[in-house]
């Protein structure tokens, strides 16, 4: 057997493999993790080219990435030894399972190679398809072949000697069974080397890391992760993620978007509906993601000339213009498509009390632009203590004017979380949690069972002597005048003379169609002789979960939901008015004994019914409080989602109506969080079972105060803070888009 230095052995060809021999890296994950990290979209391109095979793969990222092979590790050792080889009079020929269009240019680069065999877009050469083709081009036992992997093992049954490289010695044995076992270069072998490159130009280098962190930490503001700090660092991280193009903003955006959604909304895999899920929540999360990439987009990256951060005045105004684009974004957020104004992240201060009352002037938004402001400045600073670490005081001049601000507004805070204390007639209302699983909702079969359940723990609640009984969202399985339950509710409130606030569907004929019914989720009002007062029916209707749109068009859509048919939508917001009197009350008016109170005559009190999520839309809220509203009744369901986090994130969203119009609130739910919330956004009172939690049946009786209330500035005046910020973001996208357009032209860009 001639030795692998001997003459005989130098006129046999050396066949080298590329991926993790030549190389210590693999081709197709480094042109992988470049292409993803120039456009983390072309994700599901890549699956699907993955679909059409390996080849069609590796083909299809040769031709989009560019890579200079000087960048790429060389197993340095055999590189040396190779060359020997090739000084010898050796022929060496390059076989790989890359594409041909990826090692060409690595063969080049290393100079010592005849011949180049790969992959050609149709064929993968790898493994027995690599032999075949050896075994056709030098005969059987022709050659020696240097490989790496297990997938070279099906190369060493046909080959004359094996040449082990950057390979554990379980491979080396094996080798050693298919053929003779020559040389071999192990001395730095790395099993987690191709996977730590991947990672590290991916996720370290694209900045994509911190933006996840970034997203997971904002994600944790809220609930349950209640660490409402995160929210005053996630977006500074995120400016810290993006690159120097607005292209590498957008991404990083979007790469700290889709993790924040993603985290955030986990309890839509908990829907109980087979598949519908997870692709309900990547479908929403990969959409919502937009938003935070397109603000990125905006404050990062080669910005307008007026928010050029080389000066102290040029910061302030980046950041302060940044907080505005981030306002702006959430009001698109809030109406484009419906709307989806959940979690903003104002929203996660809902436990700082005395910051969030400035939502009595600016909304929401107000509290949002505070927390971003304050986290670009913070930025700032930092910046100025890497820069200038021999002033130390120079980080201070950041972000005194945003904690002068912050300081501002807990004054105001405090000051109105001081009033509004003095005594008032109060309206007492049983909410009654019934926990109903969603899968029994769905199940016509247990409608008798589960509101014969609803009956009894209403008729524990009247010992609380309730004025009015309220019942969630989904409650009553069906209603209509000539059905059961009707008679039941009627019966119900006759007998024990209270007030009852439902809710049902309603059934409308349709004024075009006579044979046809247009449906409303709606909330019913009745009185206690069990008549009719009046009926809301819901305005924003849940996207896949309430309507399908675009049903009529493509009827197939609606098998990719968990709902059969869709809702109408209401158009005008009702209020269902509460009035003491001494007689039969007119219809739509409850009564209610003040007279322990105040020997006034006793005044009219005005309830606002909102159903599901509706009470996370401020314009909808707003509109429902009106000079003479005592308290907003919000109707939900979340039964849809366990026992997660989104029956505390929809009341940590919901509280901020309350700020925002200066009424309390009250929330009667399915499986939590039933609760009422003052003016100033205090929770009272929360429902919890025997066991401690939110989640489940029961209920409990609560005292609402009836007192005149002032509007607010916001409910006078609307979100004309948010338009303002949408004012300057529109400005700076228009000056950025500009400036892009010259910068291409000059060829800068």
């Amino acid at each position: 057997m001639p030795m692998p230095d001997s003459p005989s052995a130098r006129q046999v060809p050396l066949v080298v493999d590329l991926d993790g021999t030549l190389l210590k890296t693999d081709l197709v994950w480094e042109y992988l993790a470049r292409q993803l990290r120039r456009n983390p979209f072309s994700l599901p391109a890549i699956l699907f080219w993955w679909m059409r095979g390996r080849a069609c793969l590796k083909r299809k990222l040769a031709n989009r990435v560019q890579l200079d092979p000087s960048t790429l590790p060389y197993n340095e050792k055999f590189l040396a030894w190779l060359r020997q080889q090739k000084a010898s009079g050796r022929a060496l020929v390059l076989a790989t399972a890359a594409d041909l269009n990826m090692a060409l240019p690595v063969a080049d680069y290393a100079g010592i190679f005849d011949e180049v065999l790969a992959s050609d877009g149709r064929i993968n050469l790898r493994g027995r398809n690599k032999l075949a083709a050896l075994t056709a081009k030098f005969g059987a036992r022709g050659f020696d072949y240097a490989g790496n992997s297990r997938a070279d093992l099906a190369v060493w049954q046909g080959a004359r000697q094996a040449v082990v490289v950057n390979a554990g010695s379980g491979l080396v044995l094996r080798a050693s069974k298919c053929c003779e076992l020559g040389v071999t270069f192990r001395d730095d072998y790395n099993p987690l080397f191709i996977a730590g490159r991947f990672l590290n130009e991916l996720i370290w280098r694209s900045g994509y890391l911190a933006a996840i962190v970034a997203g997971l930490l904002l994600a944790a503001a809220f609930p349950r992760g209640d660490i409402a700090g995160f929210a005053w660092i996630a977006p500074g991280l995120l400016v810290f993620a993006a690159g120097r193009s607005g292209g590498g903003a957008f991404r990083a955006g979007y790469i700290g978007g889709m993790a924040f959604w993603l985290a955030s909304l986990y309890w839509l895999l908990l829907i109980p509906a087979a598949g519908f899920p997870i692709l309900g929540w990547l479908a929403l999360c990969a959409y919502l993601a937009l938003f935070p990439a397109v603000w990125l987009w905006l404050v990062a990256g080669q910005g307008p000339q007026f928010l050029d951060r080389a000066s102290w005045s040029g910061r302030a105004a980046w950041a302060f213009c940044g907080a505005a684009a981030w306002v702006a974004v959430e009001m698109v957020r809030a109406r484009l498509l419906g709307g989806f104004p959940w979690n903003f992240i104002g929203g996660s201060q809902f436990q700082m009390l005395p910051l969030i009352q400035i939502a009595s002037v600016t909304g929401v938004y107000g509290v949002s632009f505070i927390v971003v402001w304050t986290s670009l400045s913070l930025l700032s600073a930092v910046e100025m203590m890497v820069r200038r670490p021999s002033l130390r005081t120079a980080w201070l001049a950041e972000v005194i004017v945003p904690f002068a601000v912050v300081g501002g507004i807990f004054a105001f805070g405090m000051v109105r979380l001081a009033g509004g204390a003095a005594s008032a007639p109060t309206v007492r209302l049983a909410l009654v949690q019934p926990s109903i699983p969603q899968t029994l909702i769905w199940d016509p079969g247990e409608n008798a069972r589960r509101f014969g359940q609803l009956l009894v723990l209403s008729q524990k609640a009247l010992a609380g002597q309730p004025d009015v009984v309220v019942w969630p969202e989904s409650a009553v399985p069906e209603f209509e005048s000539s059905m059961a339950n009707y008679m039941s509710v009627t019966n119900f409130a006759r007998r024990h003379h209270v007030w009852m606030i439902f809710n049902a569907d309603d059934w409308l004929p349709d004024a075009a169609d006579t044979n046809h019914y247009d449906v409303f989720n709606s909330a019913f009002l009745f009185g206690p002789n069990g008549d009719f007062a009046r009926v809301y029916h819901k305005q924003k209707l849940v996207i896949f979960g309430e309507y399908i749109p675009l049903e009529r068009w493509l009827p197939l859509i609606k098998w990719l939901t968990p709902i059969t048919g869709s809702f109408s939508a209401g158009n005008e917001g009702v209020q269902f008015v509460i009035h003491p009197a001494q007689s039969d009350p007119p219809p739509g008016v409850i009564e209610l004994d003040h007279s322990p109170v105040s020997e006034a005559a006793p005044r009219t009190v005005t309830v606002s019914p909102l159903i599901c999520y509706e009470d996370t839309f401020p314009p909808l809220a707003r509109k429902a409080v009106r000079a003479r509203t005592d308290f907003l009744v919000n109707l939900t369901n979340d039964g849809w989602f366990g026992d997660s986090a989104e029956q505390w994130q929809h009341e940590a969203n919901a509280l901020f109506r309350a700020v925002e119009n200066g009424v309390p609130l009250v929330r009667c739910c399915n499986n939590g969080v039933t609760c009422w919330i003052d003016a100033q956004g205090r929770v009272q009172r929360i429902f919890r079972d025997p066991a401690g939690t939110v989640y489940g049946p029961g209920a409990m009786t609560i005292e609402v105060p009836v007192r005149p209330h002032e509007q607010t500035f916001y409910n006078r005046h609307g979100d004309w803070f948010g338009w303002g910020c949408t004012a300057i973001a529109g400005l700076i996208a228009l000056t950025r888009g500009k400036r892009s357009v010259g910068l291409r032209r000059r060829g800068n860009i």
